[in-house]
């Protein structure tokens, strides 16, 4: 139970038997309680983690930078960059790492775009689409431990999208850090009433397209300014 005087909702969490149920388990909550419910980060939900072998890239379709791909061989070009002493070549090679920064930044927007349009829309084929398909990729939904491989992550979505319940997830305060060919974008997942989950992304650059290798998002507490 909660002390805190500045939450207004008493939320209990009852480690949860099916994803069906903590989806909508957590929506539903964040739904009628808010915008005052409140939710903590130190509640007792014990997440096991699947302990996986390191995967090996060496023959992996995203393990090369293709030469025709600028976002791949943008570590290339910043390293170029460092030791040319060409002015010239500089201001080309500039030129260069500033179309690929922002064609990187773009198609990781357009992939968190279709990720959501996915999920409001119950569309598996395209939340299919959105993944990559290696067997490293992972899904955390909230409450629930992660769920690891294609076939377990798009399997929980299908669970998901069965009940037709349809409900809209809208991103904010989004950030984009790029490094080489992965992608780190945070986020806040604001859902109908106000309430807010904290969600991280990751992406992969392969063959040309930024796929999802990583998802999860977690309740954060929504906290009302203390009555003055």
């Amino acid at each position: 139970k909660r002390t805190d005087p500045h939450l207004t909702a008493v939320i209990f969490f009852p480690m949860p038997h099916s994803i069906i149920l903590t989806w909508f388990g957590v929506l539903l909550s964040l739904t009628f309680y808010s915008p005052i419910v409140a939710f903590s980060p130190a509640c007792n939900i014990h997440v096991e983690c699947q302990r996986r072998k390191p995967s090996s890239f060496s023959s992996s379709k995203w393990s090369s930078s293709s030469s025709d791909d600028p976002v791949s061989r943008l570590p290339l070009m910043e390293a170029e960059l460092a030791s040319e002493t060409d002015e010239d070549k500089r201001i080309t090679l500039l030129e260069s790492i500033d179309h690929a920064k922002t064609s990187a930044e773009f198609g990781i927007r357009s992939a968190q775009f279709r990720f959501y349009e996915a999920f409001t829309n119950q569309d598996i084929g395209a939340m299919k689409d959105v993944w990559s398909t290696a067997e490293d990729i992972r899904c955390l939904h909230p409450g629930m431990e992660s769920l690891n491989g294609p076939l377990a992550v798009l399997d929980s979505w299908g669970q998901i999208f069965s009940t037709g319940n349809a409900f809209t997830i809208e991103p904010s305060r989004t950030r984009i850090d790029v490094s080489g060919q992965t992608a780190l974008c945070s986020c806040i997942e604001e859902t109908p009433g106000g309430g807010m989950l904290e969600c991280l992304n990751i992406y992969r650059r392969e063959e040309g397209n930024w796929k999802m290798i990583l998802h999860m998002a977690s309740p954060i507490a929504v906290r009302r300014a203390p009555d003055s």
